[in-house]
């Protein structure tokens, strides 16, 4: 790890290597889940969307995506 970082150090300002630092970097298991939880919105979003169209006007409400995760109100 540290001769990846001096080879960082010293080659920083060629172009490759400046474009490769800029980017995030997430170990593969993360960005799966991340890729699967986004699919699985979509879906999700996609489905409610479905079930408003094919029912009658009014009886599905629209529901805003922060208030789905609103678990209780405090009085």
């Amino acid at each position: 790890m540290n001769y990846n970082q001096k080879l960082k150090e010293k080659f920083q300002y060629h172009p490759q290597i400046r474009r490769i630092a800029r980017h995030r970097h997430l170990p593969k298991s993360i960005f799966c889940q991340i890729k699967e939880q986004r699919i699985m919105r979509e879906a999700r979003r996609r489905k409610e969307l479905n079930r408003r169209k094919h029912s009658k006007p009014g009886s599905v409400p629209f529901v805003s995506e922060r208030k789905k995760h609103i678990v209780a109100v405090v009085k």
